[in-house]
């Protein structure tokens, strides 16, 4: 069962480096996982304000890739004049972000409410470019997890960890040792047009198109109700499955030649675009035409780029939609995916 809390149980450096040395030895996965309370917290954060959303929200989806920029992200966000963002891929005492809980630093600059949920137990310091960059050659808490930040209060929050996602598979095989599995969170707005659900996940990219709309459907069985709902989030929509091939990027790089807009509009070769459909959800007036991934500094991701974040509505009017760069003032990129916005409105 979730348990909310206001401060995460942080797994001692003990608890994961016996995990890592165990799980490597092939001892049973879950029985280690259970072990780390964190996997079922929900952390709250309180914001400044208890005002009512007005009918007109501007809400953002953000991939910040561990959130390390969290300063110069809410610069941004404040440019953008965003009341909710959805984020993906969130860090809490990892060496790769300076040890920050770079989400409740994101709140507290902004003095907004908050939800955040860990998604990984991050068991090393991170993938093969953070690992050749450390800032610590140990994270303090090792937690990575989604997030829903919003200028309003947040009602009735929710964690819903996938049946198909127990992260096991995960241990080894990219690189990146960790427990835990994905995630989706939500919760409740409530505006002056009545309440309206919130909902984000950040789907498996190293997994295929049905297996994508198979996560999407347990969660919409799960969690979807009658009211209008704003869903976002990285959904990974990258139309193949890049564990079938040896060379991912190859076939990535065919795939587009073949068919140029692929990635860009990956609608017929995603299917959970048809069931996000059936449940009455459009993207069509809530997202641009343009990739959401950037190219940083090390020279990933690579080209040919796509559209892989996305909004959605359900019963409401959605305008104005923007991919914005993720760019600080000084030109750097701020994480490897763009960040989207647009307009909803309750009729």
């Amino acid at each position: 069962m979730t348990k909310r809390v206001t401060e995460l149980s942080i797994p001692p450096v003990s608890l994961r480096n016996d995990a890592l040395q165990a799980v490597d030895n092939g001892e049973p996965y879950g029985p280690w996982a259970e072990q780390f309370a964190c996997l079922d917290e929900l952390q709250i954060f309180s914001g400044t304000t208890t005002d009512r959303a007005s009918n007109r929200l501007r809400i953002g989806a953000w991939n910040l890739e561990r959130g390390r920029d969290w300063w110069a992200a809410s610069q941004l966000i404040q440019d953008q004049a965003l009341d909710v963002v959805l984020l993906s891929e969130m860090d809490c005492g990892m060496s790769r972000s300076e040890q920050f809980h770079t989400t409740q630093k994101l709140t507290e600059k902004l003095g907004w409410h908050g939800v955040f949920a860990v998604e990984f137990i991050e068991l090393e310091l991170g993938n093969a470019w953070e690992l050749a960059t450390p800032t610590e050659p140990e994270n303090t808490a090792g937690l990575h997890g989604n997030a829903i930040i919003s200028r309003f209060p947040l009602k009735s929050p929710w964690l819903h960890r996938f049946s198909q996602s127990d992260g096991s598979w995960w241990h080894r095989q990219f690189h990146e040792p960790r427990l835990g599995g994905r995630i989706a969170l939500g919760a409740s707005l409530e505006t002056d047009s009545g309440d309206i659900q919130i909902m984000t996940t950040h789907l498996e990219n190293n997994q295929g198109p049905d297996d994508r709309a198979d996560a999407l459907a347990e969660l919409f069985q799960t969690r979807l109700d009658h009211r209008p709902c704003v869903f976002g989030g990285d959904l990974n929509t990258s139309t193949f499955n890049p564990t079938l091939y040896t060379d991912p990027f190859r076939e990535r790089a065919q795939l587009g030649a073949v068919t140029p807009d692929r990635f860009i509009n990956p609608v017929a070769y995603e299917p959970l675009f048809e069931l996000a459909h059936a449940k009455g959800f459009q993207w069509g007036t809530c997202n641009t035409h343009d990739s959401t991934q950037r190219p940083r500094e090390r020279g990933y991701p690579r080209p040919p780029l796509g559209r892989i974040d996305w909004l959605m509505v359900k019963q409401l009017v959605a305008q104005h939609p923007k991919t914005v760069p993720a760019l600080g003032p000084d030109n750097r990129t701020l994480s490897d995916h763009d960040l989207i916005t647009c307009e909803i409105k309750l009729t």
